[in-house]
């Protein structure tokens, strides 16, 4: 009678050495990636893109974590939730290779299935690294008899253990050309992928003297009440800080690491551009082509959907009216980055839409001579048609338009790498390498400008040069996925970046103190684990 029978969860005693049982272990991992606690409300979208140059919104919706006060958050459980959330899949992960580990059924498919899990612990020890810094480690599960209170490893020591993992992701997975290749899923080159990721993280972070130019600047002036936006950022030249934590990294050993594996990543040819720009974000093209790993979800599905897309698209009704959402946008700086027909800003910006059957939006503000002219007009702008104001400009991205706008739980089109990605990343990479910009790093940057309508880099550029086009064309062509808090910071650029805007065109604050360079461990989490007193990020 005392016998206990597991019903709601699986034990390691009822696990098949079969494909069927490593599935079901690694869909469980997979599952946590749209959990409540992980990415499945925008909480974790806040956290990886709404703390940048480029990102803006209204107060109601920004003035915590997107104004710097992180702490806020916290109180919230969004940062909570970017702690467990990232800790609970490393422990599944880590479940799932101790199972499959020694499974014997067909060797391809297992490895596969291994690789897969190997792959999402690299990731979300990458994810935790980049936003609290130094880290625990959980070498061994709970269930194995690790303990729950683990102390902070060192920076180095988090980055060795996410190459060790992504490196043997990158040994056991399957390459999307293989017979055991797993449609919808991510294949051998994610792993390459993140290693290039890694790779470029830790040299760029460590990397000393170097300059960058960045198009930055107040957003407006401010007499008073009285607001006047500035036409266009100013062009600032800034020597990067090395990141803390990173000193001990050798820039040209792991910026030479990262050129290697992106090139071997390229000539695979396992991933490739979509030749044509509108192909690019259809909802059907989400998980092939350049999209390397993406999160998939499933429209108007609360266990499957997101309602992240709510925030940055909106909902339609019928008559493709909005009726909620579309708050989170780019900034206007970041519209001006753009040659005038760079399909980027032609086609992937919304730049009309109706709020009503008689009313309707433009976008960008900066045009209204064009809209109170009349038709003929780029965008079929009317003169009854009005900007935001002040207090909402910004730009709507075509690249989340969903699939059924009408619904509010969406299926999100959140990339976590893709192929435009690497070929910057190899870009940047052949270039400090080098000393200087080489054919095949400007070549690769071509690819994506040929591909947007957009004139090809100079081959006159120098070093410095370069570095920064490539830096600038990343937050052109990667806007609003998650990207360019990470990128300022690995580059050290972040603070004074951050305070040349000092408040946005929504009133929106940006200045930032070191401390920001960090998230503040929940406090949640220091109170349960006696290893992380006294050891909170510095600042909070």
């Amino acid at each position: 009678m005392l016998e206990e029978k597991p019903y709601d969860f699986i034990t390691p005693s009822q696990l098949a050495d079969n494909d069927a049982s490593a599935q079901l272990l690694v869909n469980g991992c997979y599952n946590m990636l749209t959990a409540d606690d992980y990415i499945k409300w925008e909480i974790y979208y806040k956290q990886i893109e709404f703390d940048n140059d480029y990102v803006t919104g209204p107060d109601w919706l920004m003035k915590d974590f997107a104004a710097g006060n992180f702490p806020s958050f916290d109180n919230s459980e969004g940062l909570v939730r970017f702690w467990r959330g990232p800790y609970t899949l490393i422990d599944r992960c880590s479940n799932a290779i101790n199972a499959i580990s020694g499974m014997s059924f067909d060797t391809d498919r297992r490895n596969n299935y291994l690789g897969q899990a190997y792959l999402m612990r690299g990731w979300a020890y990458f994810q935790l690294v980049r936003g609290f810094g130094a880290v625990p480690i959980f070498r061994k599960t709970v269930a194995e008899g690790a303990s729950f209170e683990q102390p902070r490893a060192p920076i180095s020591e988090v980055y060795a253990y996410i190459i060790e993992n992504l490196k043997l992701a990158e040994k056991y997975m399957a390459s999307n050309k293989s017979s055991v290749y797993l449609s919808g899923r991510p294949s051998k080159g994610a792993a390459s992928a993140f290693l290039v990721k890694v790779y470029a993280t830790m040299a760029s972070g460590a990397l000393q003297g170097a300059q960058v130019t960045v198009n930055c600047g107040p957003a407006a002036t401010r007499v008073g009440n009285v607001a006047t936006l500035n036409a266009k950022p100013v062009a600032t030249t800034f020597t990067k800080s090395v990141v803390a934590g990173y000193e001990g990294f050798n820039s040209a050993q792991y910026y030479g690491l990262a050129r290697h594996v992106a090139d071997s990543l390229i000539k695979s040819g396992e991933y490739s551009l979509f030749t044509n720009f509108d192909d690019v974000w259809l909802t059907g093209n989400l998980h092939t082509g350049e999209h390397i790993w993406s999160l998939q979800g499933i429209d108007g599905s609360s266990t499957y959907g997101t309602d992240t897309d709510v925030f940055l698209w909106g909902v339609f009704d019928s008559n493709d009216i909005l009726t909620s959402g579309m708050w989170v946008k780019t900034r206007l700086h970041w519209y001006e980055l753009f040659e005038a027909n760079d399909y980027r800003i032609t086609k992937g910006v919304v730049h009309r839409w109706k709020i009503s059957s008689a009313n309707a939006k433009y976008s960008p503000p900066k045009d209204s001579d064009i809209v109170q002219a009349g038709t003929p007009n780029p965008y079929g702008w009317q003169t009854t048609d009005w900007d935001e104001g002040l207090n909402e400009y910004g730009c709507t991205l075509t690249k989340f338009k969903p699939a059924q706008p009408t619904v509010n739980v969406k299926s999100f089109p959140l990339d976590f790498i893709r192929y435009a990605d690497v070929l910057l990343l190899f870009a940047e990479a052949d270039n400090e390498v080098n000393n200087g910009p080489t054919q095949a790093g400007i070549d690769a940057v071509n690819l994506l400008r040929t591909r947007n309508n957009a004139s090809a880099v100079s081959t006159t550029l120098n070093q410095q040069q370069f570095r920064s086009f490539v830096l600038e064309e990343r937050a052109r062509e990667l806007a609003l996925e998650g990207d360019r808090r990470w990128d300022l910071i690995r580059w050290g650029i972040y603070l004074p970046v951050m305070n040349s805007i000092d408040i946005d065109e929504n009133n929106l604050l940006k200045r930032r103190q070191e401390k920001h360079l960090l998230f503040p461990i929940p406090t949640s989490e220091i109170d349960a684990n006696s290893m992380l007193k006294g050891h909170q990020n510095p600042g909070w």
